[in-house]
């Protein structure tokens, strides 16, 4: 025993000289550019990417095995551009497991991370080296790794990373003061997490550990000011390309993008296995609550919540899994006009082998000034998952606006479906649409189709091919949507009857508001010249009733949100209640809410119209260049809903500005040139050739009362003005009424009427071209023509006339 005891006792001696004077040795001998230069070519070989260690590698050996790395950066795969870069990285090496090819590292400690994460336009991350599938993926390769797998009774074959002999084991991690970048490249986006610190257990693949990370989360706002927590277990295994993340919670907190964050917060488990390319969370909710710091934003409010039991997607094979999913939310204006929806589905399960599930069903709400309430539904899944049956599709609502007009829509349609491509085909869509107001009611049967892909490799687009029937009478639209986050539509829509008062829910009352207009009077005097009128306002003839708008409709805002072109035609146009007939136009119109209708061409007032017209939906912006050649003075007034003191045949230009949301405003803001030019026309409300057979009075008495009758009428031979409009006033910088027997023109430009209230002040000659007789104290004297200063304006509901007499002459 004593022996045994001796002997042991020597060979351990021995043993632990060995182990001195070897790792004295070893010590004395170790290059770390040995193993510098492996880990840069093992990073070379496995991701194709350059690892430089710019700083020295230092180490230490008590009171263990230390390094020390500094200035280390890392490249983009095949690119010299820099993804990843760390200040400096300290860790503790185990000495043994080194001497066999092993880092058994005791613990990990990074300071000054930083990262750069780019999204390319064509939708690739500078990261899918790193856990996606090779982009030449196909499904052949797919059903040869699932025979591998049932081969091996369910195991999985070796990875690469399994048959090197170079191995990581990490005790822990301590990640302080890092950063990292985030770049949409296509969206030009950019946010960052900052300040970040990460810690976690002990590191090996294929065991659980835990991590904690705090940051500061930067979107590029001023007012960014916000923390991210997150906790959690992961789970890694690169040998088995399995990645997860168990219980983990991550949260939000402070105010982001001009918003409070009032609630964010994300929990569940979630795996990735990058093998079979299948991506799975289970306990799955999403919350996200935020109020804007700024009542002035256009979204006052946002609130999401969506949970499932669990969810399953396969970014390979399409397959698609979710058990109780439920997906809530809505969106406030500052106007406290409120968009919600809802979504649920109690089981969905879609593959290429099969496709079961039950009825999914949604609504969707707007409430308002208008207000809108849509369900929808799908039932009846067959068929596999990369080409989806829907037996019934259906989409039911009632969109009702602020003048009770009410749309009903009741649509049905099979449906068929790619869940690959995002591809979907409404084959047979037939319906009814219902439009109501006040006691008229139009009914619209609808068919067609409507086709489209939003996962294309181009660019998501929708076709469409609608035929509607209103009341006998045909429309037909075929168009296109490309794109989603910017769509551009392309259409031509031609129908028998187009009602655009009811697409964007334009107000149709009264254009202005007149009392019913007895015989007046027109009271002629004759005053010294220079004499001035009476001080004081003249009272509107006229009343404008429309009620202000001081924001878009509903279907306003969602026609803003658009781009691209359209050819429009039609038998009849209704604006405004104005009929526009033989009508067709093109739109150009952008995400701006700009409406440019170019060559407008249309019958209107009995006239020819040629056109081009701008309009903004959000600013209420009216560019009009137009020319009527053939116009009825008379339809046009009776449209204003003026008193029609003139008719004839015109021809009409203008060139015209304004802004504003209803004619009130319009009027009010109404800037730009106006011409007009009548020949062969009638003047209504007196008769000139009564005032020249009368003109006694106006030569012995100096006044006359005259009836005003608009049975009294005055022909003349041309008429035409140019002038200057200007906030609603028209500036006559030229007048002339011509006739065989009379004329009047305006010397000097101080002629004006104005649009708003009604007032006209008319400064203008009046000349007699045919004899007229005058009695004077007894002898009648017979003149060849007088020419005489006149001023025209209203009071009240008269026309008051005063006149100068400047010369007669025989």
């Amino acid at each position: 025993m004593n022996k045994l005891l001796k002997r042991s006792g020597v060979a351990l001696v021995l043993l632990l000289l060995v182990a001195v004077v070897g790792g004295a040795i070893f010590l004395l001998n170790f290059d770390p550019k040995v193993y510098q230069d492996r880990l840069v070519k093992e990073v070379k070989l496995r991701y194709e990417r350059d690892l430089k260690i710019n700083g020295d590698i230092e180490v230490s050996v008590f009171p263990r095995i230390g390094l020390r790395v500094s200035d280390v950066t890392l490249s983009n795969k095949n690119s010299d551009e820099e993804f990843s870069s760390m200040e400096e990285v300290r860790f503790g090496v185990a000495l043994w497991p080194l001497l066999f090819d092993r880092f058994l590292v005791d613990h990990v400690k990074v300071s000054g991370f930083k990262s750069h994460i780019v999204r390319y336009p064509d939708g690739s991350l500078n990261i899918d080296d790193f856990y996606a599938l090779p982009p030449d993926f196909d499904q052949e390769q797919l059903a040869h790794r699932r025979q591998q797998i049932e081969a091996a009774g369910g195991s999985r074959p070796r990875g690469r990373m399994e048959v090197n002999e170079f191995k990581v084991d990490i005790a822990g991690l301590d990640l302080e003061g890092g950063s990292v970048l985030f770049e949409d490249q296509s969206n030009e986006r950019q946010f960052s997490l900052g300040d970040m610190n990460i810690y976690t257990g002990r590191i090996t693949f294929a065991e659980p550990f835990s991590l904690t990370l705090t940051a500061k989360v930067d979107a590029r706002d001023p007012s960014d000011n916000a923390t991210l927590n997150m906790r959690g277990m992961m789970r890694l295994d690169p040998v088995g390309y399995i990645y997860e993340a168990e219980r983990l919670n991550a949260t939000l907190q402070g105010q982001i993008k001009g918003y409070k964050i009032d609630e964010a917060s994300l929990s569940g488990s979630f795996s990735l296995d990058d093998y079979s390319g299948y991506a799975n969370a289970k306990a799955f909710k999403l919350l996200l609550n935020l109020s804007a710091l700024d009542m002035q934003n256009s979204i006052a409010n946002f609130s999401l919540e969506t949970q499932a039991d669990e969810l399953g997607l396969s970014r390979v094979d399409t397959q698609l899994l979710a058990e109780n999913l439920s997906l809530n939310g809505s969106v406030a204006d500052s106007e406290k006009r409120l968009l919600s929806w809802q979504l649920n589905s109690p089981n969905l399960s879609f593959s290429d082998f099969d496709a079961t599930g039950e009825p999914l069903t949604g609504t969707v709400q707007f409430q308002g000034e208008e207000s809108m309430d849509v369900n929808v539904s799908f039932d009846g899944f067959s068929g596999l998952a990369s080409d989806l049956r829907v037996k019934e599709s259906t989409l039911k609502g009632k969109y009702l606006s602020s003048a009770n007009r009410a749309i009903d829509i009741d649509l049905t349609s099979p449906l068929n479906l790619n869940l690959l491509r995002g591809g979907f085909e409404f084959e047979e869509l037939s319906g009814v649409v219902r439009l109501s107001d006040v006691d008229i009611s139009q009914e619209a049967s609808v068919s067609g189709f409507i086709r489209g892909a939003l996962l294309s490799e181009l660019k998501p687009y929708v076709h469409y091919n609608i035929d509607a029937l209103i009341d006998s009478e045909r429309l037909h639209l075929v168009g296109s949507l490309d794109g989603v986050s910017k769509p551009k539509v392309n259409f031509s829509l031609t129908a028998e009857t187009l009602d655009l008062d009811r697409v964007l829910g334009v107000e149709r009352s009264a254009n202005t508001k007149t009392a019913d207009e007895p015989k007046t009077t027109a009271k002629i005097e004759k005053t010294p010249e220079g004499a001035e009128v009476a001080d004081g306002e003249a009272p509107s003839v006229s009343e404008i009733t429309l009620p202000a708008v001081g924001s878009l409709s509903l279907n306003q805002e969602l026609l803003s949100r658009l781009s691209g072109y359209g050819v429009l035609a039609a038998d009849k146009l209704t604006y405004r209640g104005l009929e526009f007939l033989d009508f067709s136009t093109g739109v150009a119109f952008g995400s701006g809410s700009n409406f440019d209708f170019e060559s407008f061409q249309a019958k209107v007032f009995g006239g020819e119209l040629s056109s081009s017209l701008g309009l903004s939906l959000d600013s209420g912006r009216v560019d009009l260049n137009f020319e009527i050649v053939g116009a009825d003075i008379e339809q046009l007034l009776q449209y204003f809903k003026a008193r029609v003191l003139l008719n004839g045949k015109a021809v009409i230009q203008g060139v015209l500005q304004s802004q504003g949301f209803n004619q009130q405003e319009l009027l009010n803001n109404l800037d730009g040139n106006l011409k007009l030019d009548i020949k062969q026309g009638v003047l209504h409300g007196f008769s000139v050739n009564k005032v020249l057979d009368d003109i006694n009075y106006i030569v012995d008495t100096g006044s006359q009362q005259l009836f005003f009758d608009e049975s009294d009428q005055t022909p003349f031979e041309s008429f035409m003005f140019d002038s200057q409009i200007d906030q609603g006033v028209i500036s006559f910088e030229e007048f002339k009424l011509e006739d065989k027997a009379f004329s009047l023109h305006q010397k000097e430009s101080n002629s004006s009427y104005n649009l708003l209230n009604g007032n006209l002040d008319m400064h203008l000659q009046f000349t007699a071209k045919r004899p007229v007789s005058a009695q004077r104290g007894g002898v009648k004297v017979k003149v060849k023509g007088i020419s005489i200063p006149i001023q025209i304006w209203n009071e009240q509901d008269s026309i008051q006339i005063k006149t100068e007499i400047q010369g007669l002459h025989q």
